[in-house]
């Protein structure tokens, strides 16, 4: 049994994803035992959102060699949609995800439709401004987002035949776990198909991808669709166990430190951009806002600088340290077992003649 399992975990990255998610998903249990505060948990929840994002972002921006600066406009879209639907015609919680993640869909397919007229820092642009409107959006209309005072929500509600399900926190944050376990499967399954394929041929050389025959319009739609709405089901996600959505937190800091978080974890990667959230939000929230109280914004000094480094030093990003870890160690391997072995033979010597 643990053969067959070791041989799964080698050759299976969905069954990777699921002992991650299984681990994760011990972190109530820890704040319920004052293992890790109460607080710790809110922080572990974040990261698992933005980690969500980020694995949409990366499909987009490391697959496809596209850019958006509207990243967190979308996730803002999710959460106010979600409790627009929920609370102001009582939709079930299922159905306003669905209706939702469509018109999240519908915006992707402007967008996309939008990136064939613009390219490079000019769709930057573009996308920055459609994150903007959002962003305006969520502050003036009233009666759509609550205005300045957001809005509040409530923890994810399942209507069954007899009754209705309202998760409680712990619950929710499980639920959070295996939203992510589907979201990695569901990145893994696109890169490694057809459609991956075309989407990194494309990131390459759109010219060279059209010689091959590779319709451009379609997986350019493909790559922001799902972006869109991937980012648009962390902002659900967001707002179900945050409990409430506010119009200042929908801004280009936060498109920004998404972007940081696919570059710090390593592009092209499916656990880096949950290391690239643990990197970025983590860090910060659970030490160095701390540590360095007396700096107002050290989270943005710290993640600038950890992204210059990174660009300069590392651009693979962080989760490909281990491979170099292990080089270095077959590397010095030989002479470590070499002075060793000629350390423990000086000692026999002096014990000999010590006899």
């Amino acid at each position: 049994m643990m053969t067959y399992l070791k041989q799964l975990y080698k050759t299976s990255y969905p069954f990777r994803f699921l002992l991650f998610g299984i681990v994760l998903s011990f972190l109530p249990l820890l704040s319920d035992l004052d293992i890790i505060e109460f607080s710790a948990l809110t922080t572990w929840a974040q990261i698992i959102i933005f980690a969500v994002v980020a694995l949409g972002l990366n499909l987009l921006l490391g697959f496809s060699g596209l850019i958006s600066l509207s990243t967190a406009g979308f996730m803002g879209f999710g959460a106010y949609t979600i409790t627009f639907l929920s609370n102001r015609f009582d939709l079930p919680f299922m159905l306003a995800i669905l209706i939702t993640l469509a018109i999240a869909a519908a915006i992707g397919v402007f967008i996309g439709l939008l990136s064939l007229r613009v390219e490079g820092i000019y769709l930057a642009i573009a996308t920055l401004f459609v994150g903007e409107i959002l962003q305006q959006i969520y502050k003036q209309v009233d009666w759509f987002s609550g205005g300045f005072s957001g809005v509040r929500f409530h923890y994810p509600q399942f209507n069954l035949i007899f009754t209705t399900i309202e998760l409680t926190r712990n619950q929710t944050f499980i639920f959070l776990v295996a939203c992510l376990v589907l979201v990695m499967t569901v990145i893994y399954n696109i890169i490694n198909s057809r459609t991956g394929r075309a989407l990194m041929a494309m990131s390459r050389s759109e010219h060279a991808a059209q010689a091959m025959g590779i319709n451009i319009l379609k997986y350019r739609l493909v790559a922001f669709v799902t972006s869109t709405v991937i980012a648009s089901f962390s902002g659900i996600l967001y707002a179900s166990f945050m409990r409430g959505v506010e119009p200042t937190t929908w801004n280009l800091n936060l498109s920004l430190f998404i972007i940081a978080m696919v570059v710090v974890g390593g592009y092209k990667s499916i656990f880096g951009m949950f290391l690239g959230a643990f990197v970025i939000h983590g860090i910060p929230t659970f030490w160095l806002n701390e540590m360095f109280a007396s700096i107002p914004g050290f989270a943005y000094i710290f993640s600038g600088v950890l992204i210059i480094v990174i660009i300069m030093f590392y651009s693979v990003g962080l989760i490909h340290i281990h491979h170099d870890i292990k080089k270095l160690y077959l590397k010095i391997k030989p002479y470590v077992i070499k002075a060793y072995k000629k350390l423990f033979t000086k000692k026999q010597e002096k014990g000999d003649k010590n006899a």
